[in-house]
């Protein structure tokens, strides 16, 4: 499967792109979304996004600014809450959970443990302050991709993902259903679409991608890509994953 970002040429910066790419499963609509990041800033602060409750909820170890959800009435919040703690949200609350990059950066945090671990942990907490039918999405480094570990910066090298497969994995494990798993295309600076990392649709998707640019290509060039194509491998090697789950109903 292969899904193309809406109108995405309409998008300025790299940063509108990702926020239509988190609304490519269902759109919030008039809804409730919390996004749990780790950094400074968050992507969905703002009065453009469409939902009734926008919560940015920033992971830290120490808590300065407490959750209170629906003070004083406000639409747009942002709060703290702790790493490895339950979530401070009444169950059956959101409708989508934003988690760009989050399950990495946790993972980093508590290295002592399992990637997979530390994401299953999150993913379930994530799960209960979500509505039945809800859905958390988000991306991460895929940690199956030698080129996403060449290109990173030596100092972040160590920083810890999951792969194609764990992935989906730790969303099922979590409880969520229709657990799907993309390949990010072309990447986090201009991300323009979702290609299925499933071995016979990635085949398709990257398939077509190679006879787009063969005119470009050396006949060896071109012969390499499409061995490497014929066994799914471009699965493997793009560096970022883009992922979805629904709570069931």
């Amino acid at each position: 499967m292969s899904i193309e970002t809406p109108a995405v040429g309409l998008y300025a910066t790299c940063e509108a792109r990702l926020r239509a790419l988190y609304q490519i499963p269902t759109p919030p609509g008039k809804a409730a979304v919390l996004e749990l990041r780790l950094g400074d800033e968050g992507r969905v602060i703002d009065d453009a996004w469409p939902a009734d409750l926008v919560v940015s909820c920033r992971l830290t170890e120490t808590v300065s600014h407490p959750c209170t959800p629906n003070s004083a009435g406000a639409r747009v919040q942002t709060c703290e809450a702790a790493y490895d703690a339950p979530l401070p949200f009444a169950a059956d609350t959101f409708d989508l959970v934003i988690l760009h990059h989050t399950l990495d950066e946790l993972a980093s945090v508590f290295s002592q443990r399992s990637s997979q671990q530390v994401a299953e942990d999150c993913l379930r907490r994530v799960a209960h302050v979500l509505r039945p039918g809800g859905l958390v999405v988000g991306c991460g480094l895929n940690r199956s991709s030698p080129r996403a570990w060449y290109e990173r910066p030596r100092a972040a090298r160590r920083v810890r993902a999951l792969g194609v497969h764990s992935c989906r994995n730790v969303l099922l494990r979590s409880g969520f259903a229709d657990a799907q798993v993309f390949n990010l295309l072309p990447g986090l600076d201009n991300p323009r679409g979702l290609s299925s990392v499933d071995a016979q649709a990635s085949r398709i998707t990257f398939r077509r991608a190679l006879e787009a640019s063969r005119a470009s290509l050396g006949t060896a060039g071109y012969l390499a890509r499409r061995i490497v194509v014929g066994l799914s491998l471009n699965r493997f090697i793009e560096n970022v994953l883009f992922y979805w789950g629904y709570k069931p109903c």
